[in-house]
C-alpha cells in the first residue's frame, strides 16, 4: 500500500486576484463576499452567472484558456504542463 502526502506550495506562484473585471468580463467574485463572511464558495448561487460566463469564454477562446492556465502557473507558453504539474 502506497501513501501519498500533500505538499504545500508557496504563494508567490499563485495567480493574483483581478481588481475588478478581467478580459472575459467576469467580476472579481473573490471580493463580493458579504460582510462578516471570510469564505466565499464557488457554489454560491450569486456567482452562477459569473462562473457560466467564464466557462463559456474558456470553451470558446483557446488563447484565453491558455493565458488563464499560464497565469495560474499550470501551463507554459507552448501549452505544455509546467514542471510543477509534472510537465
Amino acid at each position: 500500500m502506497t501513501m501519498t502526502t500533500a505538499t504545500k506550495t508557496t504563494t508567490k506562484n499563485r495567480a493574483k486576484i483581478p481588481a475588478s473585471r478581467d478580459a472575459a468580463g467576469v467580476s472579481a467574485f473573490a471580493f463580493q463576499a458579504s460582510a462578516g463572511h471570510g469564505v466565499l464558495r464557488l457554489s454560491d448561487p450569486s456567482l452562477k452567472p459569473d462562473i457560466a460566463r467564464l466557462k463559456e469564454k474558456l470553451r470558446s477562446d483557446p488563447k484565453f484558456a491558455l493565458a488563464t492556465l499560464q497565469s495560474a502557473g499550470i501551463a507554459t507558453a507552448t501549452g505544455k504542463l509546467s514542471k510543477r504539474f509534472k510537465g
